[in-house]
Parts: C-alpha cells; sequence; structure tokens
C-alpha cells in the first residue's frame, strides 16, 4: 500500500512538473542532441523513429567510476542481476529477455557467445562518448536478436588532447582506478576493478584496455581503429536452490576499422569487425572443491556496407553485411554459422509536417529459413516541439548453441523465435522541459524455453511459448538553472499463453509491472550533489510461477565538490535506506555502501 501511494505522489508529481513548466520562465534550455541507431543516419533525437535514449558525454565524464549497467540501472533500465559485480548483468528492453537485446560497440554487434548474452558489468565507461538505447524491435536494420531493441555504446578516445585519471575504494574493500590519454587523432584508456563482494565466495577483479587511431578525420573522409581488450574473474556465491559455487573468467577482445567517404549527397561507410571471448567456468561443491569445468571459445569476423543517399525529399539506405561465428565449446561441441543480411530503408519527407519511414531486410543466418523483417511508422510533426508518432516492426531471435546443442539437452530442430510490435509515440520540448511517451503493443510466438512434457525432470528446449505484452512509458526532465529534475514511469505486462485456459492468462511481470524513477542534481558553487530514488512493485517470482516478490524502494545520493578546475572529489552513497531486496529471487542485493571516488583532469 505504500509504494503504491508513492507511485501515485510521483505521478502528480511529472503532472505538476508538466503544468508548471508550460508557463514557466525558460532559464536554460535543452539542446537538441543527434543520435543514429534509430536509422542509421544522424537526425535530430525528436525526428527518430520509436523511443530513443541517449546518455551523453557529459552523465559519462562525472560517472567515470561506473560501469555500462551501472549508467543504465541510474537511467530506470530494468538490469537483470544476480547481484554485485560478481554477476552478469544484462538489460531487459520492455520484458524482452538479454537474449532478445542486441548490444553494439560503435554501431557493430557484439557476439553472445554460446549462451547468446552480453554482461554488461564489465564493461566500463571510460573512453565511452555517448549510450544509445533504442526500442526495437529493430531486425529491419540489425537482423537478428533485436527484438527488445538494442543498446550501441558509441567510443571515442581522440578529440581536444587530455589526461585523465580516476581513483576510487569503497564498502567491501572495492576499488576502481582509471586512466585515459586523449591525443587529436589517437587516444588510449586502461584500469582496473576489484572487491571482496557483498557475499561469501564473491570476490572479483577485472582489467581493460582501448586504444584507438583515427589515420583520417577530415569532414569528407574517416577512418578509425579501435580495439579493446576486457577481462573478468568472479568468484560466483551459491543461491538457495543450487547450493553450489563457482569460478569464472572472461577474456573479450574486439578490433573495428571504420572507413567513411562523404560525397556531395551520399556516403559510404564500411565496418571491418574481428571479435573473441573465452569464458572458463568452473562447479565447486559446497565444500569448494571442482566438480566440473567447461570452457567456451567464440569468435566473429563481420563486415558491414552502408551505402546512403539524399535525394529531394528521400534519404535512402542500402546495406550488406555478413557475419562468420565459430563456437569451440566443451558443452556445446564445435560449431561454424554464417550469416548475410540485405537491407533497404527510406526516410521520405511527405512535407514539412510527416515524416514516413520504412525499412526491410532479409537475412539468412546458417541452415535457418531465411527471414524477412519489414518497419514501417509516420511521424507528425505538430510543431517544433511537439510530435506524434506511430510504428510498426517484426523481428527475431536465432536460437543459441546452448539451446540446440547444450550438453544437458539440446534441441537441433528449434526455429527462430518470431515478434512484432506496434507502438505509439509522442515527445514534447519547450524551452527546459522535455517530455516524451509511447504506449506498445507486441507479440511473441515460438518462443523458446526449456520444459519438462514428460515430468521425468529432463528439461529440453522447444518452440512453445507464446507471449504478450503491452505497456507504456513516460519520461520528462525539467532543468530549472541550478537544478535539473527527471521523472520517468514504467507500467508492463507481460501475458504468457496457457493452453488450458485457451488465452493469454500466465503472469510473467518477473521485473515488475510498475517502475518509477526519480532523479533530482543540485549544484551550488563548487558543490553538486545528485540523488536518485527508484520503486519496483508488482513483481512475480521467476521460479515459483504462483507466488509473488515483494515490492522494494531505493535511495542513492552523490556529492561532488570540486577542489580547482582540475580535480573533483566524489562521494557516492547506494541503498541508502538499506533495503533487503532481491532481483532474482534466492540472491540478495547489497545493502547500503559507499564509494568515495577523486576525478583529476588536465
Amino acid at each position: 500500500m505504500l509504494k503504491r501511494s508513492f507511485i501515485c505522489i510521483l505521478l502528480l508529481v511529472l503532472l505538476c512538473t508538466v503544468t508548471f513548466a508550460a508557463g514557466a520562465e525558460e532559464e536554460e534550455q535543452f539542446h537538441l542532441e543527434l543520435v543514429v541507431t534509430a536509422t542509421k543516419i544522424p537526425q535530430e533525437i525528436t525526428e527518430a523513429p520509436g523511443m530513443v535514449y541517449t546518455i551523453d558525454q557529459e552523465d559519462i565524464e562525472a560517472n567515470q567510476n561506473k560501469t555500462v549497467a551501472d549508467l543504465l540501472t541510474d537511467e530506470g533500465f530494468t538490469i537483470s542481476t544476480y547481484g554485485g559485480e560478481a554477476n552478469q548483468a544484462t538489460v531487459r528492453l520492455d520484458s524482452s529477455s538479454a537474449e532478445q537485446t542486441l548490444i553494439m560497440v560503435d554501431g557493430i554487434p557484439l557476439h553472445g557467445g554460446t549462451m547468446g548474452i552480453i554482461d554488461l558489468s564489465y564493461f566500463p565507461v571510460t573512453g565511452t562518448e555517448k549510450i544509445e538505447v533504442v526500442k526495437g524491435p529493430l531486425s529491419a536494420l540489425y537482423g537478428a536478436n533485436a527484438l527488445g531493441g538494442v543498446v550501441n555504446i558509441i567510443p571515442n578516445l581522440t578529440g581536444k588532447p587530455g589526461l585523465g585519471f580516476t581513483l576510487s575504494g569503497g564498502s567491501y574493500l572495492s576499488g576502481r582506478t582509471g586512466l585515459t590519454l586523449i591525443r587529436e587523432n589517437w587516444g588510449i584508456a586502461m584500469g582496473g576493478s576489484t572487491t571482496d563482494g557483498h557475499r561469501a565466495h564473491s570476490a572479483t577483479t577485472g582489467h581493460y584496455l582501448a586504444v584507438q587511431y583515427n589515420p583520417l578525420d577530415t569532414p569528407d573522409g574517416l577512418l578509425k581503429i579501435y580495439g579493446s581488450y576486457r577481462t573478468k574473474s568472479a568468484q560466483i556465491p551459491t543461491n538457495l536452490f543450487w547450493p553450489s559455487y563457482g569460478n569464472q573468467d572472461d577474456q573479450n577482445f574486439i578490433f573495428n576499422l571504420t572507413g567513411k567517404k562523404e560525397f556531395d549527397h551520399s556516403s559510404l561507410e564500411a565496418k571491418l569487425s574481428y571479435q573473441t571471448w573465452d569464458n572458463f567456468y568452473e562447479t565447486l561443491d559446497e565444500n569448494l572443491i571442482v566438480t566440473e569445468q567447461d570452457r567456451h571459445l567464440t569468435s566473429r569476423l563481420g563486415t558491414d556496407l552502408t551505402y546512403r543517399l539524399e535525394r529531394g525529399t528521400h534519404r535512402f539506405l542500402a546495406g550488406l553485411d555478413f557475419n562468420y561465428d565459430t563456437t569451440d565449446s566443451t558443452a556445446t561441441g564445435f560449431h561454424r554459422r554464417r550469416g548475410i543480411g540485405l537491407y533497404l530503408q527510406d526516410l521520405w519527407d511527405l512535407n514539412d509536417y510527416l515524416l514516413l519511414h520504412s525499412g526491410v531486410r532479409w537475412d539468412r543466418i546458417g541452415d535457418f529459413q531465411p527471414a524477412l523483417s519489414p518497419r514501417l511508422g509516420l511521424t507528425w510533426f505538430i510543431n517544433d516541439q511537439f510530435n506524434l508518432g506511430v510504428n510498426y516492426g517484426t523481428a527475431f531471435r536465432i536460437p543459441t548453441m546452448n539451446d540446440m546443442y547444450g550438453k544437458w539437452g539440446g534441441n537441433p530442430d528449434l526455429k527462430p523465435e518470431q515478434g512484432k510490435k506496434v507502438e505509439l509515440t509522442t515527445s514534447w520540448q519547450k524551452g527546459a522541459l522535455t517530455f516524451s511517451a509511447n504506449v506498445f503493443r507486441s507479440l511473441l510466438r515460438d518462443g523458446i524455453v526449456w520444459a519438462d512434457p514428460d515430468g521425468d525432470g529432463t528439461f529440453l528446449p522447444e518452440n512453445v511459448e507464446k507471449l504478450k505484452t503491452a505497456g507504456f512509458s513516460l519520461r520528462s526532465a525539467y532543468n530549472w538553472g541550478p537544478i535539473i529534475t527527471g521523472l520517468n514511469y514504467t507500467y508492463l505486462d507481460q501475458r504468457g499463453w496457457d493452453p488450458l485456459n485457451a488465452g493469454f492468462t500466465r503472469d510473467l511481470n518477473f521485473f515488475g509491472q510498475h517502475q518509477v524513477n526519480l532523479k533530482v542534481q543540485a549544484k551550488w558553487g563548487r558543490f553538486r550533489i545528485k540523488t536518485r530514488g527508484q520503486v519496483v512493485a508488482a513483481r512475480r517470482d521467476e521460479r515459483f510461477l504462483d507466488s509473488t516478490m515483494p515490492d522494494y524502494f531505493l535511495l542513492s545520493t552523490a556529492l561532488d565538490y570540486q577542489l580547482d578546475e582540475h580535480c573533483t572529489l566524489n562521494l557516492a552513497l547506494e541503498n541508502l535506506t538499506d533495503t533487503k531486496y532481491e532481483i532474482q529471487y534466492g540472491y540478495p542485493m547489497p545493502g547500503r555502501c559507499f564509494r568515495l571516488n577523486l576525478k583529476i583532469r588536465y
């Protein structure tokens, strides 16, 4: 009851903020951002189809001690984690699973290994210029595994010459350090982290190195070389259902080569990428004795060629990409998979007020049947500040190697998951106020689930799931001058098909039907304070569908003090109320904790 009342109060604050801001004096304007992920064409965020969210360089610069998972959590996105830095952190967009959400680095999709999952807990934000999140479906542009949407991590280590250093320490004997060296056409970022963890057997260490070199960077041409290497070594704690421990080691290497040539009314861009992921996992019993070991080596060689043409009121895009994946795993065996995709897109300005965007992509991956993914939408620019849009699209997910060939039981006859979605969007930006909202409905068929149809304890993956998801989200921000406030609310209702009742009656809202996020940032002289509150309510237990999980309220704050123009001291306090909560049942999250950070910039 308390949580529901709190949600109502925050929604009332949202309405009051919008009403007051409409007539308030405009002290400071929000600038119109350029985004690229939604269409692969640079455009203002208010013009991009669908719901697009960004974490800009200012926010990233202020949180150099955090990971990508941390920043997405701060922005109110649902992050699935089993608690602490030892366990993986994955993002879920509009209730889509981690396997259905595509993670990219500079527009290049990352290989999710045998499980199809990217762990964002060991992706530091150091060396990152921007993060763009676009809710799906986006298979019309990016092919497989973009049902929920995409998260595009955009790195940049070039620009105004500078040197940066961060050092932090805090609860659970945790510490992080980072160093960046930026020059006009090259740069380096490196660092590491360590923690004893908030639970027994949950110590974690990690390291990273990223380099970038731009041999050519002119208004009509670009040649960029980017490479990164990340490691993570983690002790995996036990849980209430599986009384065993684990040790996991990950090594991830990414190499991207990008070339772009601008012409009068067109451009040609080519990308070549190579990725490897070395994952080692050993299972330990309650006495910490090794009982099982597995190693998974995966790699991807990928290319993407894109041609863009502007002619009259049309902005055309045509592209071809190719991926060659290999997997060598003690759990799934050795496999190769090739994929090729062809895509077309058109942004058509029907007049000064209407923009029609359309696209289609054809994919052939491995031995699966070819997939055709269309996308269509219309945006109405009512005036310079207000627009409305309607969008429709389809997407698909390819079964993972573990789904098809896992040693505990795989099914090589699985079909790709198929999804479609329709949504209505709106955005309003006037002076210091920004406001956006969307209402959507999506349907998934041929969903892959691990089921035990015979009741003998043998679980095998099958294409039996049908899901229906409906929801809406509201996001607002207002810049009062010395104070900036933001309020987000998301409602999701995911239902699974029950053949016994012949209807979508299974409640699958494992991460909460209601989520409210409130952010306040204020600055006085050399001090800056940032506070964030989050409410998550109406959750089902993912393991026992007939039970619920408690609602929870989290509060955090951070205080910055600028010692001089080069040095900033920061104190961050997480979970101030020391709330006892779990995102996944049986895995307690950290209680109240702190971190002291020092940031130096020259």
